[in-house]
């Protein structure tokens, strides 16, 4: 293998990034002065609903089980986008895309649902052609449900299904059958919502090829928009980590299972006609835009709602906090919890960004940094290239299918490459780039 560990997360490659490059601007000063601004980046909304009525195996996100306080999270949503809405910097450009993750968003009653929509509506600038997008799972599509996201306007699904296989449904603690699940999105996609995804993670406790295929079978038969497929990592503190800990599951990790997984993953649905959006996302045909995720990738903004939610406005990167009183005696427009990013930071982003997206241009690029990227990189360029990892000319590179699988590990070490020559010698060089195993 080229990597002793393979890096599963596009978190693995902030790690030195989001600790560098930080300003020293006080946040409410810097929110003052920015939201009496004029937006111009392309921007987007999440909303944060850390709610669910099971929490899955494998997670540690931040949600709870379902308790009496969801009945006014909707109120508490409306306030707060109440309370940011009349701000320059708000006004003057619409929102592109509104993602609802969590927890489950769809734990919102179908009037919570649509009352939040229409506080959103009402009181924020939205594109007429904007993405209107839900994560969920498919006990919470009910009919209600359905109707009111199909009457306000939601045009995009992401649903937790992680498999279509019983044994694997049962060890993710995920409820009904995987006919159940194929019954359900069968259901919604005749509703006329085209723009249905999953969520599919692979390399679980003791899965076979014969499982990994019933799975790219049901993908292929629904007609999917799209997928996110993920190799399971083990989050610790969930309940499948503690289990395996135990010894009641076992999981022999092998790094050359989950390539071949991958490789099936891959290879599979690139036959059928699925295109690569991102490195863990897969795209029929180019249906599914994922605006969202185009917008915080490429450095746009995220104006973040709800408890728990972590945003992006400007040069303020944020985090609401844990509590509804945390948001709710918060006199500021925006939490205070935050930083305040610097100009060299935001361009290292934008690389690390375009990376997520198995490209990098050096003209792009090389138009906002001071440096000669082909130049002062050439070394651990080439060394991917001759690995097989990216295919290398002038004006830039894009990954390989192998280089795919090992995107994240690439993203992190490129971009820590460059914080090292932005911060001019100041990071020691045991951070940096080409962490190859000695064997390679």
């Amino acid at each position: 293998m080229v990597y002793e560990n393979r890096c599963r997360s596009h978190h693995d490659s902030t790690s030195l990034l989001k600790n560098t490059f930080i300003s020293e601007e006080k946040p409410r000063e810097y929110i003052k002065k920015l939201l009496a601004a004029q937006a111009k980046k392309s921007r987007a909304i999440y909303i944060h609903v850390p709610y669910c009525s099971k929490i899955c195996s494998f997670c540690n996100m931040n949600r709870g089980l379902l308790n009496k306080d969801i009945n006014q999270y909707h109120a508490l949503l409306t306030e707060s986008i109440k309370k940011i809405c009349t701000y320059p910097y708000i006004e003057s450009k619409e929102f592109e895309s509104v993602y609802f993750g969590g927890g489950t968003p769809t734990t919102l009653s179908a009037q919570q649902i649509k009352e939040v929509l229409q506080a959103i509506y009402d009181y924020l600038p939205i594109c007429s052609n904007a993405e209107i997008s839900f994560e969920t799972s498919i006990t919470e599509l009910t009919e209600d449900r359905l109707a009111v996201m199909k009457e306000m306007g939601v045009n995009r699904f992401s649903i937790g299904v992680q498999s279509f296989v019983d044994r694997a449904r049962k060890l993710f603690a995920r409820r009904g059958t995987g006919q159940d699940a194929v019954d359900k999105i069968g259901r919604v996609i005749e509703m006329g919502f085209k723009n249905t995804n999953i969520d599919l993670i692979y390399n679980y406790p003791a899965q076979n090829v014969e499982e990994l295929s019933y799975d790219l079978g049901m993908i292929k038969e629904l007609d999917l928009a799209g997928l996110s497929y993920y190799s399971l990592i083990r989050h610790e503190g969930s309940v499948l980590d503690k289990r395996i800990k135990a010894g009641e599951v076992v999981h022999l990790a092998s790094l050359a299972k989950e390539k071949g997984f991958f490789t099936k993953i891959y290879r599979e649905l690139r036959k059928s006609n699925y295109n690569l959006l991102e490195l863990t996302k897969l795209t029929n045909q180019n249906r599914d835009r994922y605006q969202y995720i185009q917008i915080r990738n490429r450095g746009g903004d995220v104006l973040a709602l709800g408890i728990g939610a972590g945003g992006r406005l400007g040069d303020y990167s944020y985090f609401n906090g844990m509590s509804k009183e945390m948001i709710e005696n918060n006199k500021s427009p925006l939490s205070p919890m935050g930083r305040i990013v610097t100009a060299d930071y935001n361009r290292i982003d934008r690389i690390r960004g375009q990376l997520q997206f198995g490209t990098l241009n050096f003209r792009e690029i090389e138009a906002e940094i001071d440096f000669d990227l082909k130049e002062n990189c050439a070394e651990f360029l080439a060394e991917i290239a001759a690995k097989g990892l990216i295919e290398l000319d002038e004006k830039g590179f894009e990954l390989t299918e192998d280089g795919i699988f090992w995107g994240n590990n690439i993203s992190r070490d490129l971009t820590n490459r460059i914080v090292e020559i932005y911060s001019r010698g100041r990071i020691n060089n045991e951070n940096t780039c080409n962490i190859f195993n000695a064997n390679r």
